[in-house]
């Protein structure tokens, strides 16, 4: 079984022309497609990138995960969005940068608790991933985009290798970062009934 840098590393070098389509990507990708796609889009959000990028990813990354939840073995991409390109020097920057660290992560993986990874589990997952990518598309100030991302990250590398305690790491990160913007959103409600209840009103 190729792992999950080899298939990228890969994909780098299959890749040819100035521009990639999305089409070309799964289609060189084929059933790793879910997995690889959830890491190519989450891991940029980890990083600091221009206003607006975590939204486009959030609507791929979303993409994705509904094909989980529908419980999709072959990922199919709308045409219009699979003829949308990225440039090769793009996707290449993307994949030398993430690369070295999966080959060190890699070390602590293997297949296990491989019933988390498969078809059944890939539902729930797939519901998890969407309530994710729709906090990774919010402002939301102090912690980020960060949090969302890495926890998709890692389950889309769990996916990949089969491993379900990578599985399992990322669902923890991605149930704690829920939990923590539901605390923030009270509160922030908080302090905004707090203020209306404080300024009185000019009647």
């Amino acid at each position: 079984m190729l792992r999950t840098s080899e298939i990228l590393t890969r994909l780098a070098a299959s890749a040819t022309g100035d521009r990639v389509t999305l089409f070309e990507i799964v289609a060189r990708i084929r059933t790793r497609a879910f997995g690889v796609l959830l890491i190519l889009f989450a891991v940029p959000n980890a990083l600091p990138m221009p206003p607006g990028f975590s939204t486009i990813s959030a609507v791929l990354i979303l993409l994705v995960a509904i094909q989980l939840v529908l419980g999709r073995t072959a990922m199919w991409i709308p045409r219009r969005l699979g003829l949308k390109s990225v440039q090769r020097q793009q996707l290449d920057r993307v994949i030398t940068w993430i690369v070295p660290k999966l080959r060190r992560v890699e070390r602590w993986s293997k297949p296990r608790l491989i019933r988390f990874t498969r078809l059944n589990a890939r539902r729930p997952l797939g519901v998890l991933i969407i309530i994710l990518a729709l906090i990774m598309a919010l402002p939301i100030p102090i912690i980020g985009n960060a949090p969302p991302a890495i926890a998709i990250t890692l389950i889309g590398f769990g996916m990949l290798e089969r491993d379900g305690v990578w599985v399992g790491a990322g669902v923890l990160i991605g149930l704690l970062d829920i939990v923590v913007i539901a605390a923030l959103g009270f509160g922030f409600a908080q302090i905004g009934l707090a203020i209306y209840d404080y300024v009185p009103m000019p009647f």
